[in-house]
């Protein structure tokens, strides 16, 4: 699940503009293109939270299950984590499975690649911030805010 307030446009997949900057004509802006535009409020930030019911045992496995989760905000905002942003991941685990592995995973998760299952778990989570961003940009509302640029802050619907 994603909160989304990003400083950086909202990009998809084909490299599209999905929400983000726009200019007087609500045409989006590359972010490039905004550099004249200057926050002060430091108000910009997307939150996301991971759950997984898997268990990957030690701290430093959820840990880099949280960094790789932030690869789907690096693919989803262009640009992401700017010193005015406060975008961040955090993770949980109910811990009800134990090794999601098939029989087949025996043959990955070898001494030579022990953390099989948190790659392919970091993995699978990446794709999902980057799916629930896109998702809390289509159901966001334009709504009206005395703090945004000219008083509001226009949703994808407007488009």
């Amino acid at each position: 699940m994603s909160v989304v307030n990003a400083l950086g446009n909202v990009v998809k997949e084909d490299g599209t503009i999905l929400a983000g900057n726009r200019d007087e004509n609500k045409k989006f802006k590359v972010f490039e293109d905004t550099t004249e535009f200057v926050t002060n409020s430091k108000m910009n930030t997307t939150i996301t939270i991971v759950g997984t019911n898997v268990d990957l045992k030690t701290r430093e496995n959820y840990e880099r299950l949280a960094h790789m989760a932030t690869h789907g905000q690096v693919r989803a905002i262009n640009p992401v984590h700017t010193s005015v942003d406060g975008d961040t991941v955090f993770v949980f685990s109910t811990e009800e499975i134990k090794s999601p592995l098939n029989s087949f995973g025996k043959y990955f998760e070898t001494p030579d690649w022990p953390l099989f299952t948190v790659d392919v778990v970091g993995n699978t989570a990446a794709k999902a911030v980057q799916e629930s961003i896109y998702d809390a940009c289509y159901k966001a509302e334009t709504i009206q805010f005395e703090g945004a640029y000219k008083g509001i802050v226009p949703s994808t619907k407007d488009i």
